[in-house]
């Protein structure tokens, strides 16, 4: 997730792009949990 912090803040992806790919990373890590 930090990486992908560090890419929207060189504007390596767009914010809401990487405010998409952490919710989708954040789901699929919750389902793993459980």
């Amino acid at each position: 997730v930090k990486l992908i912090d560090k890419a929207a803040a060189g504007g390596l992806i767009h914010k809401n792009n990487a405010a998409r790919k952490k919710s989708s990373l954040a789901l699929r890590y919750n389902s793993l949990a459980q």
